[in-house]
């Protein structure tokens, strides 16, 4: 059996997250950001053992033409059309990350549930009972069972009231950078091996919590610049400038949360030191 080679159709921030894990596992990634027409995909997915594209860079219709034709795309065109009749509600205050991955065979996992509050992601939830936890992730175990989903997913819903759908991402997910740096297995690598029928990695949490912001450039200055002062005040620090954000994990949620609020507005110039 020799390594497959992975067709990717999505943007260059999804490339920069997939070609990392895919060089770790020796899988080769072909990658396009165009948005091709239906014969162009044919011929694109000619070149590639596994199809996986983002859903709003090909149309439905096109990809319906292509499975008939043989070829098989992740996500699966079912779990896209099942989930996309699901009614969406608007953007709140506060928000939940709920991910959950599945493979070929079935096998499911699950990270802990994120926090998404203004421009800070937090995992897993400060204050969230382990039975609500339990709940929410054995209704999303449940519902990727349903869809029929091979692959992985990210379900945005309100923090009020989870089943609340507010959107749905599937290669490109939100607290990307939170799974990134505070868990054993990052979404990327999660949906690869999905993906390719490997089992699955562990979940597991490094530290108690991972705290990850976003950052905004100083218009007086660059995003090197920061480095010096905010890698020397806290070497745990992690920045990611594809994401534009950065990240820091822990077992003192408020001391982490102090680090990522100074660190984003020293990066931004709200403050001097």
């Amino acid at each position: 059996m020799s390594f497959p080679i992975i067709g990717l159709i999505a943007d260059d921030l999804t490339l920069t997250s997939f070609t990392d894990e895919a060089n770790k596992l020796g899988v080769t990634i072909n990658f396009s950001a165009k948005k091709f027409e239906t014969d162009q995909l044919v011929e694109f997915s000619k070149l590639c053992d596994v199809l996986c594209i983002e859903p709003n860079h090909i149309s439905l219709s096109a990809l319906k033409t292509i499975q008939r034709s043989g070829v098989q795309t992740y996500p699966p065109i079912q779990a896209i059309e099942q989930l996309d009749t699901i009614q969406k509600h608007q953007p709140t205050n506060e928000m939940y990350s709920i991910l959950v991955a599945r493979s070929g065979h079935a096998q499911v996992s699950t990270w802990p549930i994120s926090l998404i509050t203004g421009n800070i992601s937090i995992t897993p939830v400060p204050g969230m009972s382990e039975e609500l936890a339990s709940r929410i992730q054995l209704s999303v175990i449940k519902l990727a069972g349903e869809i029929g989903l091979v692959g992985a997913v990210e379900l945005i819903v309100d923090a009020d009231d989870f089943t609340k759908l507010i959107s749905i991402n599937w290669l490109n997910p939100v607290v990307q950078d939170n799974l990134s740096v505070g868990s054993i297995t990052s979404y990327a690598e999660q949906f690869l091996r999905a993906v390719l029928d490997l089992p699955l990695g562990s979940t597991e949490a490094l530290r108690s919590y991972t705290v990850s912001g976003s950052l905004i450039t100083d218009a007086n200055s660059n995003d090197y610049r920061p480095y010096l002062h905010l890698m020397a005040r806290n070497p745990n620090l992690k920045f990611n400038q594809a994401t534009k954000r950065v990240s820091v994990i822990g077992d003192n949620v408020e001391n982490l949360l102090t680090e990522i609020i100074h660190a984003q507005q020293y990066f931004s110039g709200e403050i001097k030191e």
